[in-house]
């Protein structure tokens, strides 16, 4: 159990701190035009170090986050993802695409989403530390991931949401710290 807290302190502050500095000492222009697949670009907000829960008036993004994951002493990688309706609904569709490459790779299709405590969540399949989709991961420089989320309800209603998540290199390597 010490072990776990010590490596879990090691990795808190191996992000948290350069978060701190970085946030005193550095600004960063308030948008980002962020290339995705098939060529295109989307805006995406900054906030912080990071940025903005994508949303629009009828749900919120609000988690897209990457856990590392040891399962029978191999270790992977898998993203969590979290929306929260801001108003009654039903949903019959939410697919989750990772867009940050040339081509577009499905995360996530849940054709029957159930909310549970008024929010989804759904955590993404395992994915092999070596496989071609982490290989940002092990690039020394800032990482910003795209995920395209598209949305369907009941009523008809449809939207698409992006939403970006930014790994700074210390960022990364507390995650790599993880998988070893």
């Amino acid at each position: 159990m010490q072990v776990m807290h010590r490596t879990w302190l090691t990795a808190l502050s191996v992000l948290v701190l350069p978060m701190v500095w970085l946030t005193g000492c550095a600004s960063s222009p308030s948008r980002l035009s962020a290339p995705i697949a098939g060529g295109q670009t989307v805006q995406l907000e900054r906030q912080g170090t990071g940025f903005k829960h994508a949303e629009n008036d009828r749900v919120i993004i609000t988690e897209a986050s990457l856990e590392a994951v040891n399962l029978d002493g191999k270790n992977y990688l898998r993203w969590n993802f979290v929306i929260t309706p801001k108003q009654t609904t039903t949903l019959n569709l939410i697919r989750i695409e990772d867009v940050s490459d040339s081509a577009p790779l499905i995360m996530v299709n849940d054709v029957a989403p159930q909310l549970d405590a008024g929010k989804w969540t759904e955590t993404a399949g395992l994915m092999d530390v070596s496989g071609p989709s982490v290989r940002w991961l092990f690039q020394a420089n800032d990482s910003v991931r795209v995920f395209r989320i598209t949305i369907n309800e009941m009523d008809g209603q449809s939207a698409v949401l992006y939403q970006g998540v930014q790994y700074t290199p210390a960022s990364k390597e507390a995650i790599r710290a993880m998988i070893r």
